[in-house]
């Protein structure tokens, strides 16, 4: 018995220090090491590149006018069809001309009595001139008579006035359009009375040329102010659902960055000749706003946005990730500038950062193959 318990001993002994060692080797180990990350990277690359802002905004008519007339009376005729296209001075209705034609004759008349009076009175003055160098009449007298010319010459002044008026009330009965433009429909028929400075008879808006207002952020103020001064800035617009593109020019930058939504206010004027832009469309604007000189440049997948900002992964010489805070600039070709945080030639991560952390080890995936061809296997392999 005593041997046999020597023996368990000893295999127990020897079973608890082999669990020791191992424990202790592990220990010596250190914890197991993760395999590396497969991602896909590109190099910042240092270019000249166009400055081109995106944005979105909307068409607006340069000049919006509601036509009124200026004098009442039933509307008699009317000239224009509902979306008439008409041209400045173009007359567009007219308001019943009769009671301001008679008008115009009751003026002319009592103009052509105070002529009439004015030369009685003229002629009576110069009459008793002679009689007064004679004391044959007192002062009193003729300076009654005096007056009397110079109340017949005002009261002209005051006629030729009221004619005037009357012939410019006659010539409101045609109500002419102030602008070139485009009419909207008619809201008032032949017929009906029409008010003096208050019934909306149509509304002309101006689409030649046409405002094109839209917002950017703040961070291109800098920009667009310093290229506004040394010249024209040129746009290009969009509508929606169209392929076709509009040139204009950038007129006006507002004095002020909106404290709610840190945008700016900017307003475009597009040529329109033709008529193929309407206002109140949805429209893409770009914003050619010169050269960045020497920018480095990244793919726009390599721009991660994070609680603490925009962030990327650099690939450090020992394959490690390294998150840097970056600055962005200005987009171009699907690629994103980088102000602040990378240099020219490091290698950035663009597909794979969703694994990654800082200090990670990670390894080159293969890229995709392209569109509609099969990946290489071994020869005769289908």
């Amino acid at each position: 018995m005593n041997r046999y318990l020597r023996l368990a001993v000893i295999l127990v002994t020897g079973s608890t220090l082999a669990l020791a060692l191992g424990a202790c080797s592990k220990r010596q180990n250190g914890p197991p090491q993760f395999p590396p990350t497969a991602v896909q990277t590109a190099l910042a690359v240092k270019m000249d590149t166009p400055v081109v802002i995106g944005a979105f905004g909307n068409t607006k008519d340069q000049v919006s006018i509601d036509v009124v007339p200026q004098v009442s009376g039933m509307l008699v005729k009317t000239f224009i069809l509902d979306g008439a296209i008409v041209a400045n001075g173009q007359p567009l209705f007219m308001i019943d001309p009769s009671d301001y034609a008679i008008r115009v004759r009751q003026a002319d008349g009592l103009v052509a009595a105070d002529h009439a009076n004015l030369e009685l009175s003229r002629l009576t003055l110069e009459r008793n001139r002679p009689l007064l160098a004679k004391n044959m009449i007192s002062a009193e007298t003729f300076d009654t008579l005096q007056t009397k010319l110079d109340a017949a010459t005002a009261q002209l002044q005051i006629d030729e006035a009221a004619l005037d008026q009357a012939r410019l009330d006659l010539s409101r009965c045609t109500v002419t359009s102030t602008v070139s433009g485009v009419c909207s429909k008619r809201f008032l028929d032949n017929g009906n009375l029409a008010m003096a400075n208050q019934t909306k008879l149509t509304n002309v808006r101006s689409y030649d040329p046409l405002f094109v207002e839209f917002s950017v952020s703040e961070q291109y103020l800098d920009i667009l102010r310093r290229e506004m001064a040394a010249g024209k800035v040129r746009i290009e617009i969009t509508p929606r659902g169209d392929t076709n593109s509009y040139a204009g020019e950038l007129v006006f930058l507002d004095n002020a960055v909106d404290r709610q939504t840190g945008t700016i206010l900017l307003r475009g004027l597009v040529p329109n000749p033709q008529m193929k832009l309407w206002s109140w469309q949805f429209v893409e604007v770009r914003i050619l706003a010169g050269i960045a000189r020497d920018a480095v440049m990244v793919p726009e997948s390599a721009v991660q946005f994070g609680k603490d900002g925009p962030y990327a992964f650099v690939v450090t010489k020992d394959n490690k990730a390294e998150l840097r805070l970056v600055k962005p600039g200005v987009r171009h070709a699907n690629l994103l500038q980088i102000i602040e945080g990378v240099v020219p030639g490091e290698k950035m991560v663009v597909l794979g950062q969703l694994m990654l952390y800082p200090g990670a080890t990670v390894m080159e995936a293969a890229a995709p193959a392209p569109p509609g061809k099969a990946p290489a296997g071994k020869p005769g392999e289908k």
